[in-house]
């Protein structure tokens, strides 16, 4: 105290000094007599008011409501309950309490009570921070810094002391006598959020800052943002606390989590992220609540569920900015330890030893859009995708039998085939999430999440919209692994409207089943055998000769039987209608060969005949290999009699000679018989059945730069002599004007513009309301749109003869988009299109024949690549030599920058999706 005068000078007035100074010991004994220590600030409700905590012992801890003794501050205004109108700030009351919050709040302070309020008990008293030699009076310093004043009368003895500081502050124009400040010294609050999904918009993703109010139970607290003064509750997202409802008793460990939040978050400055809102309605926007995530100070959320105080909450876990997998960590570790809501808590009983939860294996069949065959060594494991659906028949409908559900139930086709083109053959990763017991019939299943690469199969179906996310109980741990993120990519999937989710009609996949139908099957007969070779899906394989096949071109399932050779039958299980059947020697072991080969591989097929239960009989090709010969080959079949009117028994006689000499399998006990063998035919052993046949053609139509209308150079008489005919016939029986009433798909005659003579055409489009009509010219393959006069039926004679003019593709490539590209591929290709190509079948595209074009010695596709104006789409393990010169002549247009390459490999930037590329 003389050390204070000394510098200053004492007062001028004795009288004065000697009163402050009796003040002055009065005031520290008391402190020396009534001083309670170790309170920590828990809430500073004003400038003038905190709320604080004592030691917590056996559950949460006392807490007192302390208000400044002898000072006020300004008052804060208050949010309106009821009908009521929010009462206002008085001035400079929000910076007041700003600052003795960042002052207190969470640090421990000591106190002495003055007096108590009489009605409602609260105690003034003085408030100190800091110990010893450094305590600092809060109460003076509020007074000092200018944001409290001294309250109106007061008789305590400390008041000169007090009115000496409120002089200092107001003669500094401190605090809230900064009277330039005052205009702006009240805060605009936003108590009610008239439109609380456009401020959801507006600061969605965004980390926003405030002050946490007040908590109404560990998952839901008030938060004032700022700086624009909104007034929100925030339900804290992914999780759900014990809930503490008004005049209800509290759910078990609701005060504690209570607790906890407001021990780490109340009164705090903190940053949180919006990710949603809940409940309200388009009329009731004050019970609309936000869904968020405090971010900064730290993850609550985690904490409490870490703690066990929380539990996830499904359906707000997919608006997570933030990875989930920190949350369901937090609920195991909980689970682990046993912890409070979890002290309960008893585990699945795993039925799936350590050792096997996690295993790889190749694909050998997807059963359908959920389920799939893997096989791991020697052992098939059935595996269900874990917490997916796949597509379901509406309710009350039944779609039949797997085969035909298949194809009946919407998208169920897509969900398979988007599972068969990814996984059939390769690798995959499969880690067990839970075990399914037999129930209702259905045998025990295996549940897994699985994994090709680093891509999950759950969640790439899910995004396309092929399959839903099965529902789970909320504590239901049996469930994959990645369950948020199946949700996350089913939202996006709805959002995009994909597969399921796109509304409207689903795809319709009207197949004919011909299997033991062998009326059908000859109606279609003569379309397979014209076409030669044509691409199938397998379905099943039955045999080592026999397989279930799906032909895209005709839409429709038949069973297709091996041509050339006998095969061991493979054993039967037992059904209702038939008995078990033991299998022939090698009966099962021809069966794995063929499944491994062809088991829903996408192949090629040449129907020859068809037998008399309606099976097809024929030719069955994978990557050009002729599986009957493949067999044949490995001695699991040997060569019937049938085969000598194919064209590949010279093929398969050798094979088996092969075969035969090694003794394998079949032939293992085969004892060659000591005959003078006859002469045979002398034949060219280098031709194959791979070999491909060569013709000589000409160009009638240019459709883009890799796709062609070609004549053979054969059938040009005869289609010269023909027109000649039918053209003579016309011009001497002219057609009367209406006699002829077209139809779609008729064969017909019609006149082109360009020459006005008459040429074969098909009838394509007829536009009612003018009678235009659009045509194919089947002999040149161009089009035109005609009148109904230029258009004349034919005589039987006419259109008897095959189309001259048929369509291809220099196989597998990928022309261009851009007009200017493709003009300029037409102009680097008219040179060579000038005279006769050689013509050259590599395979086929549905019903379009791939084919290599040569002109003059010059390869068409090899040369549109290296100019750099074309791509190739790649073809897995399939024509490698072919693939080879594609890519030799592409990365010569890459490095000479020609064309569309002249900026560099553009190819290197386009978007691959699950893995798949051009």
């Amino acid at each position: 105290w003389n050390t204070k005068h000394n510098e200053t000078g004492p007062p001028s007035n004795k009288i004065s000094y000697y009163n402050e100074y009796k003040s002055y010991l009065r005031f520290n004994m008391a402190e020396q007599q009534t001083l309670y220590r170790g309170w920590v600030v828990k809430q500073v409700n004003s400038g003038d008011t905190i709320v604080i905590k004592g030691k917590p012992r056996g559950g949460p801890p006392p807490e007192k409501t302390i208000i400044l003794s002898n000072i006020t501050a300004p008052k804060l205004g208050r949010r309106p309950i009821g009908n009521e109108d929010p009462a206002p700030d008085e001035p400079f009351a929000w910076s007041s309490r700003e600052y003795l919050r960042k002052l207190l709040i969470g640090k421990e302070i000591s106190f002495l009570t003055e007096y108590t309020i009489p009605n409602s008990g609260r105690e003034c008293g003085l408030v100190y921070l800091g110990s010893g030699d450094n305590a600092v009076c809060v109460n003076e310093l509020m007074v000092k810094e200018g944001w409290a004043g001294i309250r109106t009368g007061s008789k305590s003895e400390r008041m000169p002391k007090y009115e000496m500081l409120e002089i200092e502050a107001k003669t500094g124009g401190l605090g809230m006598h900064n009277e330039l400040l005052k205009p702006t010294a009240v805060r605009d609050v936003i108590w009610v959020q008239d439109n609380p999904r456009m401020l959801f918009d507006e600061l969605k993703g965004e980390r926003v800052k405030g002050v946490v109010e007040s908590v109404r139970d560990g998952g839901t607290l008030r938060i004032l943002l700022l700086p624009s003064f909104h007034y929100i509750t925030v339900m804290l997202t992914g999780i759900r606390c014990p809930a503490i409802r008004p005049d209800e008793v509290p759910e078990e460990h609701a005060i504690e989590a209570k607790y906890a939040v407001e021990s780490k978050l109340l009164n705090r400055d903190v940053e949180l992220i919006l990710e949603g809102t809940s409940g309200g309605g388009p009329a009731n926007n004050k019970n609309v609540n936000f869904v968020g995530t405090i971010v900064s100070p730290g993850n609550i959320s985690v904490f409490l569920l870490r703690e066990g105080l929380a539990k996830c909450v499904d359906w707000s876990m997919k608006l997570l900015s933030c990875s989930s997998d920190s949350y369901r960590n937090a609920v195991k570790h909980a689970k682990t330890e046993k912890k409070r809501l979890w002290k309960n808590y008893v585990g699945p009983a795993s039925t799936v030893p350590k050792d096997q939860k996690e295993f790889s294996g190749k694909v050998t069949e997807v059963v359908n859009g959920e389920t799939i065959i893997v096989k791991v060594g020697a052992i098939y494991k059935r595996i269900t995708l874990s917490s997916i659906r796949q597509p379901r028949p509406a309710e009350g409908q039944d779609a039949g039998p797997p085969s035909r559900a298949l194809y009946e139930v919407p998208y169920l086709f897509e969900a398979r085939e988007f599972l068969r083109k990814r996984l059939i053959g390769k690798k995959v990763n499969v880690t067990v999430d839970y075990v399914r017991p037999p129930n209702n019939g259905y045998p025990e299943r295996l549940c897994a999440s699985v994994f090709l690469g680093n891509q999950n199969l759950q969640e790439a179906i899910v995004s396309k919209g092929f399959a839903t996310v099965a529902w789970h109980k909320q504590d239901d741990d049996e469930r994959a692994a990645n369950y948020d993120a199946l949700l996350l990519a089913q939202e996006k999937a709805k959002k995009n409207k994909h597969g399921l989710h796109k509304g409207g009609e689903p795809p319709n996949h009207k197949v004919a089943d011909l299997a033991g139908n062998a009326a059908k099957s000859k109606q279609f007969l003569p379309s397979l055998q014209r076409v030669g070779r044509l691409h199938a899906v397998v379905e099943f394989v039955a045999s080592g000769s026999r397989a279930r096949v799906y032909i895209p071109r005709e839409t429709c399932l038949a069973t297709f039987l091996f041509s050339g050779i006998t095969c061991p039958r493979a054993g039967r299980s037992a059904t209702k209608n038939q008995p078990a059947t033991e299998p022939e020697e090698y009966g099962n072991e021809a069966l794995e060969f063929v499944k491994d080969q062809i088991m829903q591989r996408e192949v090629e097929i040449e129907v020859e005949s068809c037998d008399k239960a309606g099976n097809f009989i024929g030719y069955l090709f994978i990557d050009d290999k002729n599986m009957s010969v493949d067999l044949v080959k490995e001695g699991l079949a040997s060569v019937h009699s049938t085969a000598e009117r194919g064209k590949y028994f010279e093929q398969l006689t050798r094979f088996e000679e092969e075969a035969q000499a090694a003794r394998k399998n079949i032939w293992k006990n085969f004892v060659e018989k000591e005959e003078k063998k006859e002469e045979e035919e002398v034949v060219d052993s280098n031709k194959t059945e791979s070999t491909p046949n060569t013709e000589e053609v000409v160009i009638t139509h240019l459709e883009d730069c890799t796709k062609f209308w070609v004549q053979k150079c054969s059938d040009g008489p005869n289609l010269i002599s023909l027109m000649n005919q039918m053209r003579s016939d016309l011009l001497s029986d002219p057609p009367l004007p209406g006699s002829y009433a077209p139809r779609v798909n008729d064969i017909c005659a019609a006149i082109f513009s360009e020459d006005q003579n008459w040429y074969r055409a098909k009838i394509v489009k007829i536009y009612k309301d003018t009678g235009l009509i659009d045509v194919l010219f089947v002999d040149y393959g161009n089009t035109a749109t005609v009148s109904p006069g230029q258009v004349a039926k034919l005589a039987h004679q006419y259109t008897s003869m095959a189309p001259a003019a048929f369509q291809c593709q220099l196989a597998f490539l990928v022309a261009p988009t851009d007009e200017e590209w493709v003009s300029v591929c037409h102009s680097e290709l008219r040179p060579l299109l000038a005279n006769k190509l050689v013509l050259s079948y590599v395979t086929k595209s549905g019903s379009l024949p791939q084919v290599s074009l040569t002109s003059e010695g010059v390869d068409l596709a090899v040369h549109l690549l290296s100019s750099g104006l074309v791509e190739y789409e790649a073809q897995r393990n399939r024509h490698s030599a072919l693939m080879s010169k594609y890519e030799t002549a592409m990365n010569e247009a890459k490095k000479s920058r020609l064309n569309r390459f002249q900026y560099g490999d553009f190819t290197s930037d386009d978007a691959k999706e699950f893995g798949y590329s051009k």
